[in-house]
């Protein structure tokens, strides 16, 4: 076995060296790591990132030197950018155009602003905000041509001439409760129906709730504080919806599986730091929760349908920061990390249950 490393040895140090990124899959407890990009730069850290449909990565990069919005190949090749943006998310339109969310800080230009711009690096349209104090987090273009804004405090809806036509949340700090309160939303998408689906990331545990078209929340997990009950009660399928002391257990619902069974009560769905959604066709809603490293597939009777951990993934690095966890499809989720060496990791993480079908 020595001589064969020895042998391979001079082979693996290559391929290592000349790798960003690394799409063979690596085994990690119940988890499988699609891709593993790796960044030597460590003035900025990897934000938010997105997996296109080709699977190509379309990440931020913000910090106090060198921000940017890159497109990556699954060969590691850099093929886009846009810089001197601090980019707190960014999408590719159907277009062919790229909406940026720009921040504004934790560097210049310290304008925080959303824009759209085209491959060739033009500015297509612009909204800025009045201050840092409204930097936005996320932005959807909606089908109407208007563009859904999550800011701190408040979502709205601008067309575009520029023109708030629909707000949601006062825009400041209220008491948990009051009618429009929202902690620390980081995302707010605009759903077929009409309705409102936002990511209200919180300080103390967080939620998503859902909005009709008259603002009133008629759906919602979470409620805004984390507080799971110890394992060592015994409850069975207590931690379901947590992701805590569950380890890297697939959870399926029924008698065999720590979700309840079909006729049991649901229940509370425990968010610790939610960072990213995805409504299914078929209703059911993905939340990707980095606070316990946990992909969740939430019915709409608020019931738990699934969830597995891609905590064992993460199992031998130094993380100094897990940011904005995405998920991609109910077996896929995209992580975004800087280690403690201030160099960044991007992981797509695939539950094994899948990798087996």
């Amino acid at each position: 076995m020595a001589r064969i490393y020895r042998l391979l040895a001079p082979f693996i140090a290559v391929l290592v060296a000349a790798s960003t990124l690394l799409p063979l899959p690596a085994l990690a407890g119940d988890a499988v790591v699609e891709v593993d990009y790796r960044d030597d730069i460590t003035c900025n850290h990897p934000y938010y990132v997105t997996r296109l449909p080709g699977g190509n990565l379309l990440l931020t990069r913000v910090g106090h030197q060198s921000p940017a919005v890159v497109e990556i190949t699954p060969a590691g090749q850099e093929v886009w950018s846009y810089r001197g943006v601090q980019a707190a998310a960014a999408t590719r339109l159907a277009s062919g155009n790229t909406l940026i969310a720009d921040s504004g800080a934790p560097g210049r230009p310290f304008a925080p602003r959303v824009v759209e711009v085209t491959p060739a690096g033009n500015v297509a349209w612009e909204y800025r905000l009045p201050s840092l104090a409204q930097a936005p987090r996320y932005a959807q273009r909606l089908s109407s041509g208007n563009t859904l804004i999550t800011l701190p405090y408040k979502i709205i809806e601008v067309t575009p001439d520029k023109r708030v036509v629909w707000s949601y949340g006062w825009g400041r700090p209220v008491p948990p409760g009051t009618p429009g309160h929202l902690a620390n939303p980081v995302q707010a998408v605009r759903l077929p129906n009409g309705h409102t689906l936002i990511v209200d990331q919180g300080f103390t545990g967080g939620r998503v709730l859902e909005l009709d078209a008259h603002k009133q929340v008629v759906w919602q997990v979470g409620d805004g504080t984390y507080n799971p009950p110890p394992v060592s009660q015994g409850v069975p399928g207590e931690a379901a919806g947590s992701g805590e002391g569950q380890g890297d257990r697939q959870v399926l619902p029924g008698p065999a599986g720590t979700a309840p069974a079909a006729d049991a009560a649901p229940r509370p769905v425990r968010l610790k730091r939610p960072t990213g959604v995805l409504r299914l066709p078929n209703g059911n809603t993905l939340i990707a929760d980095a606070g316990t490293s946990t992909l969740l597939e939430v019915a709409p009777e608020r019931r738990v349908v699934n969830s597995w951990s891609w905590k064992g993934a993460l199992a031998g690095l130094p993380v100094m920061n897990q940011w904005l966890a995405a998920p991609v499809d109910p077996f896929r989720v995209v992580v975004p990390l800087t280690l403690t060496s201030s160099r960044s990791r991007v992981l797509v993480i695939a539950s094994l249950n899948d990798a087996a079908q």
